[in-house]
């Protein structure tokens, strides 16, 4: 895999972690699990890649814990197949809802990725990096839509940029115990010199209890994305 190829894609596997709300979505949400209250998502994403159509599988396991009603701390990892095998970098999240009124709310998400993956073979920074989320939610009922921005310091071996940017946008329609989403996301590229990144998401997530979630999702790359389309398979479970 190329230099730019494996940046794009870190691009793509990392910044799902750091701004990750409901799967199959990029786009964080403020909801929060309450005190003392678990959540565990594990997805599955099988990535074509736009220079050689090969198809690489990244999966993915994010553990949220509810430190108060409002917060949550989240830890991540990614699972690299079909390229070279092994994990990525791992993340550290917190997530406050700081104003709630009504249907309208906001959050911040400040985190870290640590340098777990091997950089080598494009599964990680070889360093720390940080960064942040300012989020909003608009929840009046059966629709509602959530947008995010996003600020990281991109830390890294690889002579990626190290200034990165990310807006999404998406919205979710209620239908009985199904959720139908949009998305679209707009991204700075780590390639020094690459253009813009940007991602549009189409899917659907099953409640098939209070607790269990079930979603696929499709997701299409535009402008200078490195990842022509993908196929999103997740679940997600609260106790």
């Amino acid at each position: 895999m190329n230099t730019k190829l494996a940046a794009g894609l870190l691009l793509f596997c990392v910044g799902a972690i750091d701004a990750h709300a409901a799967h199959p979505l990029i786009t964080e949400d403020t909801g929060t699990q309450g005190a003392q209250r678990y959540q565990l998502e594990v997805f599955a994403e099988q990535l074509e890649e736009r220079a050689t159509s090969r198809d690489q599988e990244v999966y993915t396991g994010i553990l949220s814990y509810g430190i108060a009603e409002t917060a949550d701390v989240q830890a991540g990892i990614p699972w690299y197949r079909s390229g070279p095998d092994g994990v990525g970098d791992a993340s550290l999240d917190l997530k406050w809802r700081f104003y709630e009124r009504n249907a309208l709310s906001f959050a911040l998400k400040p985190g870290i990725t640590l340098p777990t993956g091997d950089e080598r073979d494009g599964r990680g920074t070889g360093r720390l990096t940080w960064g942040s989320l300012l989020v909003v939610s608009y929840a009046p009922g059966a629709i509602a839509v959530h947008a995010h921005a996003g600020y990281r310091r991109n830390e890294n071996k690889l002579g990626e940029r190290e200034t990165l940017r990310q807006l999404a946008a998406a919205a979710t329609y209620r239908i009985g115990d199904v959720r139908v989403v949009g998305e679209l996301t707009r991204e700075t590229n780590p390639v020094p010199g690459g253009g813009t990144v940007r991602y549009t998401t189409l899917g659907a997530i099953w409640s098939m209890t209070r607790d269990v979630d079930l979603d696929i999702g499709w997701r299409n790359g535009n402008g200078s994305a490195p990842v022509e389309e993908a196929l999103l398979l997740g679940a997600t479970v609260r106790w």
